[in-house]
């Protein structure tokens, strides 16, 4: 006797029954009408400019890094720099300068002109400009040149 709850099972494995040689049919087409296989014979592979598939990639990119490249030039050193003037917006001052090539720049408080030099303040006419050597931090106060 079937119980209300297991009149599922039945049905189900009676739809089984009767799909199961149509699709198996339907594999067997699906199998025919597959794409052949590829020609091996007529396969080419050039590797001019490419890399060496069994070379560890992170030997490549040491490689790359250690590869003599130009300096490239990080900010400007004082020497390059002419102080022109100041500029006020707002709450905060600018300090105007110029580039060998004419360039006009503006530094705030805190700015880096490079690495080891930085804009340490700007007074109303003056701009001070700090540096670090051995752990000391040393200052130098530039004025607008007059003419």
């Amino acid at each position: 006797m079937i119980r209300p709850g297991n009149r599922l099972f039945p049905a189900l494995l009676l739809f089984f029954l009767i799909s199961a040689p149509f699709a198996v049919c339907a594999g067997e087409k699906a199998r025919a009408t597959a794409a052949p296989a590829a020609d091996m014979d007529h396969f080419s592979y050039a590797s001019q400019d490419r890399r060496d598939p069994f070379e560890p990639v992170y030997l490549l990119k040491a490689a790359r890094r250690t590869s003599v490249r130009p300096a490239e030039k990080e900010g400007y050193e004082l020497e390059e720099l002419k102080f022109v003037g100041m500029i006020k917006s707002g709450a905060v001052t600018f300090a105007l300068m110029e580039d060998t090539q004419g360039k006009g720049l503006l530094f705030k408080k805190g700015d880096f002109l490079n690495k080891n030099l930085w804009v340490f303040d700007t007074l109303e006419d003056k701009v001070v400009l700090a540096y670090k050597l051995r752990g000391d931090i040393r200052k130098i106060l530039l004025d607008i040149p007059r003419k």
